[in-house]
């Protein structure tokens, strides 16, 4: 399984890495939605994780453009925040998050998110 990972925070980043590495998924990152929309045009991920704030296009942004190519489409997103208020939630709803969690996020939501978007068969 390809697993993108968007956020700019580095520690972030490596934190989210460890897991995917112990599970032997493969992976890629961004360091803002701009760069991550490239890399998902040209690497076709699983599943892209993304932070919401984020400069030069934060993940809302980045999820709906996602949503609005009909290429892509079809790729879940998980959107990952600081911000756990009713309003992130329904804009994330809005530009069709797949997932929507709020930090600190466990291994063990991290890992029920990625099989609730693209199933068991694809995330062991």
């Amino acid at each position: 399984m390809k697993v993108l990972i968007v956020d700019d925070t580095d520690t972030l980043r490596s934190l989210i890495q460890v897991f995917l590495m112990a599970r032997g998924w493969e992976f890629d990152e961004a360091r803002d939605g701009a760069e991550a929309l490239d890399k998902v045009r040209a690497v076709r991920p699983d599943v892209v994780i993304s932070d919401v704030t984020m400069p030069v296009m934060d993940g809302f942004e980045l999820c709906a453009a996602i949503r609005t190519d009909p290429s892509l489409r079809s790729i879940p997103v998980v959107l990952l925040t600081m911000l756990g208020d009713e309003a992130s939630r329904q804009r994330g709803q809005l530009v069709g998050a797949s997932a929507f969690l709020t930090k600190p996020v466990s291994p063990t939501q991290l890992k029920e998110a990625i099989h609730a978007v693209v199933g068991p068969r694809l995330a062991p």
